[in-house]
């Protein structure tokens, strides 16, 4: 059915408003969360992990709050907009926190609601953009994204390096960010999530069997999110402690985790918008992997700036097309009304390998050293790339359909 013009219009204008707030808000649990638990209140390796994974666990919930939304009248929009000023009011607690377990509890139960919102915007870019353009539309509310996530991490980061303890009005920036983005995604056109696909948690969880592709292209997703999720965080670790002989000031840091990254993303969008549009699914997936796989050696294997720079500009590059494929990939395996039921599914293993990874990451640094890191990262990654090509050169061989 063609979706009205005034409808994408409308949902194209506020998604991109949404789309720039939003870069703001990945900021705090993108870095600064992680700087300030460092840097402020000397946290120890399971709290890192805890801040890490606090969003990773929100997506693990994603199935039951689908279920509990699908029992309301809510529209996915407001429903969206409640999530937003919840988790602006949990992170404004946060900003004034005296203590350690002050900023953790709320901060992570903001990073962990804000998650919830995920399969309603897949409902919303199912509904209200052409099958055919919606990573065209996407790319550009990333690039808005990206603009404002380069931006905050620039302006925080030198904050943070004049006076660590300014932190407090970083993140009222972040929360307001949270507060205005609500605002923003209240105004888009939705309904209300459909019943019948989204009562049953269980029931969502059973399509990962059901659709044998779709249960595939999760378990690979599983392999490249343990070897990219679990590296992230020590980036962090990498460049501020003095055993890695790198030392790197709070702006630094901030730049290579974020702001070269968001550069790139931004200049790269709208390409991988288009081939999201127009290529292959898979061989798309092949291709990022591929980059984040190099990405990963890059980064964790030498104290050169200039190479964990490019490391930084290659990721930035590769995540414009993840974020865009992570957030879409579903409208190409699922009928419309199951799309935001796949997505829960999706968001679920996400956040199962999220909780689990940064731990991971953490434990491993710690013990086998971050070359070594680096090569089991990138060697999950690289099974992943497998799993992936295999499925695809089978289903061209037999004649069955790459994707729906």
């Amino acid at each position: 059915m063609p979706v009205d013009s005034h409808t994408v219009k409308r949902t194209f204008r506020w998604d991109c408003v949404r789309g720039g707030l939003s870069g703001v808000v990945e900021t705090g649990y993108g870095g600064f969360a992680l700087i300030v638990a460092i840097g402020v209140f000397q946290a120890p390796d399971t709290v890192k992990g805890i801040i890490a994974a606090a969003g990773p666990l929100g997506l693990l919930l994603n199935p039951i709050s689908l279920s509990i939304f699908s029992r309301t009248n809510c529209t996915a929009s407001q429903l969206s907009a409640w999530i937003a000023y919840l988790a602006g009011g949990a992170l404004l607690m946060a900003s004034f926190a005296e203590s350690l377990l002050g900023f953790l509890v709320p901060a992570c139960f903001a990073f962990a609601l804000s998650a919830q919102s995920m399969p309603l915007l897949v409902q919303i870019w199912t509904y209200n953009y052409p099958s055919n353009k919606r990573g065209a539309y996407l790319s550009i509310s990333m690039m808005a994204n990206v603009a404002a996530a380069f931006a905050f991490s620039v302006a925080g980061g030198w904050i943070l390096d004049a006076n660590i303890n300014s932190y407090r009005w970083v993140f009222v920036g972040i929360s307001l960010a949270y507060l205005l983005s609500g605002v923003a995604v209240s105004r888009i056109p939705s309904n209300p999530v459909q019943k019948g696909v989204a009562q049953n948690p269980l029931r969502n969880l059973g399509y990962a069997v059901e659709d044998k592709k779709f249960g595939v292209l999760l378990v690979s997703w599983m392999f490249l999110g343990f070897g990219n999720l679990m590296v992230l965080p020590i980036r962090v670790e990498y460049l501020l402690q003095p055993e890695y002989g790198i030392l790197a000031s709070k702006l630094t840091v901030m730049m290579v985790t974020i702001g070269i990254p968001a550069a790139f993303r931004f200049l790269t969008s709208r390409i991988w918008g288009y081939l999201f549009d127009n290529l292959d699914f898979m061989l798309l997936r092949i291709v990022l992997n591929a980059m984040i796989m190099l990405s990963i050696v890059l980064f964790l294997t030498t104290a050169n700036m200039w190479i964990i720079y490019s490391s930084a500009a290659v990721l930035g590059t590769a995540m414009a097309g993840a974020n865009i494929s992570w957030s879409l990939w579903v409208t190409k395996f699922a009928k419309p009304e199951r799309a935001s039921s796949y997505m829960s599914v999706h968001a679920f293993t996400t956040g199962f390998r999220g909780i689990l990874a940064p731990f991971l990451g953490f434990y491993l640094i710690s013990g086998l050293g971050a070359t070594k890191t680096a090569i089991v990262g990138a060697s999950l990654v690289l099974v992943s790339i497998v799993m992936v090509s295999a499925m695809y050169v089978t289903l061209r061989r037999t004649g069955r359909p790459v994707q729906a």
